[in-house]
């Protein structure tokens, strides 16, 4: 069992390839090699592989920021975390590696799930703030859209930090910038 890191301009055509497919993210099924790794070049690659063929993968993006009370907070975001082959720990595994990983760099890194996925975070001790993730909105097409996620998880972060995102309300929004 293999865990690495990667750069998008170090992925090769092939993981390229089974990364867009394993998110299968409409808009960006036709993305070439060369626009991949033009539009994640903020981002580090987090894959599982055992036997050299990889079985979970997930995505660090580091061009993540959002406004809260006029007050600017970037955060690493943990986001697209996939296992290839279901029901055989290779998600838990990844994402354990991923979280050791980013508290010894100390990367203060959140994500965000939907309400089915909460059972997944809880079961690898995982902090969720339950409730909070909906209250994260971005300005859109000429319109104001609020987030479809439900909880933001807390992957590596600081107290301060957690007891902002804590005070998340309808009254009181974090805005992406």
């Amino acid at each position: 069992m293999q865990y690495s890191i990667k750069k998008s301009e170090d992925l090769s055509d092939q993981e390229i390839d089974l990364i867009l497919k394993s998110w299968k993210i409409e808009d960006w099924l036709e993305l070439d090699s060369s626009s991949f790794k033009m539009k994640f070049e903020k981002s580090e690659f987090h894959l599982l592989e055992i036997d050299e063929r990889i079985v979970s993968l997930a995505r660090i993006n580091f061009d993540f920021k959002f406004e809260i009370q006029k007050n600017l907070y970037c955060f690493a975001e943990l986001v697209g975390l996939v296992s290839l082959e279901k029901a055989k720990g290779y998600g838990s595994l990844l994402l354990n590696k991923m979280v050791t990983n980013l508290k010894e760099r100390e990367i203060e890194t959140i994500g965000f799930c939907k309400l089915e996925l909460r059972p997944f975070y809880e079961r690898n001790d995982i902090q969720i703030l339950y409730g909070k993730g909906i209250f994260i909105t971005e300005f859109d097409n000429n319109k104001w859209i609020d987030s479809d996620d439900d909880d933001i998880l807390i992957i590596n972060t600081s107290e301060e930090n957690i007891n902002i995102l804590r005070s998340l309300n309808e009254q009181n929004k974090a805005i992406l910038i």
